[in-house]
């Protein structure tokens, strides 16, 4: 042999033998951490949710890693795009996360629709920590599902008891969207209106994108509607207000936590002063562990703070603290362990009820001089 190729060959020899190292160790490698993943709105019309969304599951991550992670080892969390409200979409997601990602636990999907068509995929074999807030999510059956929002029931139920006992209103009408989310709400509403022993005054209903709502308006006003509650997304709400305002219309509007998002406060502009809502979180909210995570988020995103990013920040906690508490990753043992949970978050003091609803209490917001502020939190 040539002398001269010694060197080669040795340097390639030492080559292979460290990628066969790098190779063999990188499955070892993933098993030091602690793997949870993320179905999310990425991409599509809520990719803007989706954004805090992540940087609220990235700064938990960061925090639950520098103070030790979970069960002696790092968490990490790998994303999958679920596009929101599309079902299809969703379950391809989740899929991913199980079958490829192996995750035995993950927060998300957030749009009830997507929560309830990926249910039947993850009940066995996975835990789901969810904001998704429809009644439906936590009664279909499946006990690994975990919501840490208030359900549409005690929002719809605390924002009726609010126009009645506080601002003495009874003539009230319900306008929502027509998609899953505001049908699903208006039932909710429309229940609790008529569980005061009142009937809504007009009902009314408006198709996703519609940029029109004056003959809706009218049929409510011509009703004598004094107040008007809302089931409906944040660019919606806004373009109501705003027609409502252009028209002369006096009836006051609540609804949804759409009508107290950075959003509907932007678009709707002087139009949205005095309209309330229930809401699970307000960077308003005087309330030290609001304010301490209000910093935070915003020291490191150099963007406002909003509902969905304390949402999943709570809900990657809450995640975390499950499988600690449990000593496992495995998905029963995880459950079992949020039966025993009590923990003060962002949104709320968490105590998990048996059907996996850990949130009981919501916030009275209203729009005073451009901002959401807090008039009272209703615990249940």
């Amino acid at each position: 042999m040539n002398p001269a190729h010694r060197p080669l060959k040795a340097s390639m020899a030492a080559a292979l033998a460290l990628t066969g190292g790098l190779l063999f160790s990188a499955p070892a490698m993933a098993q030091d951490a602690v793997t949870i993943g993320a179905a999310a709105p990425l991409t599509g019309p809520r990719a803007n949710l989706g954004r805090y969304f992540r940087q609220g599951v990235e700064l938990a991550v960061d925090e639950i890693n520098k103070g030790g992670g979970v069960l002696g080892k790092p968490l990490k969390v790998v994303f999958e795009d679920d596009q929101a409200d599309n079902p299809n979409v969703a379950i391809n997601a989740v899929n991913k996360l199980l079958k490829v990602h192996k995750v035995t636990a993950f927060v998300g999907p957030h749009f009830s629709v997507a929560q309830l068509a990926t249910q039947k995929m993850y009940c066995d074999s996975a835990v789901s920590v969810t904001g998704a807030s429809g009644v439906p999510v936590t009664a279909a059956g499946c006990m690994t599902v975990i919501r840490n929002r208030a359900n549409d029931n005690l929002n719809a139920k605390a924002i009726v008891e609010y126009a009645r006992t506080h601002l003495k209103l009874d003539k009230i009408g319900v306008l929502s969207i027509n998609d899953d989310f505001g049908k699903a709400g208006a039932v909710r509403v429309i229940e609790q209106i008529e569980a005061a022993g009142l009937k809504p005054v007009r009902v009314e209903s408006h198709n996703p994108e519609d940029k029109d709502f004056s003959a809706q308006l009218g049929r409510l006003r011509d009703a004598g509607a004094q107040m008007v509650i809302m089931w409906t997304h944040d660019n919606e709400a806004a373009l109501i207000v705003r027609q409502a305002k252009q028209l002369g219309l006096k009836m006051k509007f609540a609804g949804s936590t759409s009508l107290s998002q950075p959003v509907f406060v932007k678009l709707a502009g002087e139009a949205a002063e005095g309209a309330l809502s229930s809401s699970d979180f307000v960077p308003g909210n005087p309330d030290p562990a609001v304010q301490e995570f209000v910093k935070k988020y915003e020291a490191r995103t150099k963007t406002e703070t909003e509902l969905y990013a304390a949402t999943y920040y709570d809900a990657t906690w809450l995640l975390a603290k499950a499988i600690g508490d449990a000593g496992s990753t495995e998905p029963a043992k995880v459950r079992e362990a949020f039966a025993r949970i009590s923990y003060k978050g962002v949104l709320a003091d968490y105590k998990c009820l048996p059907n996996g609803d850990c949130n009981n209490q919501i916030n009275i917001v209203e729009i005073q001089k451009g901002q959401p502020v807090v008039k009272t939190t209703v615990r249940f």
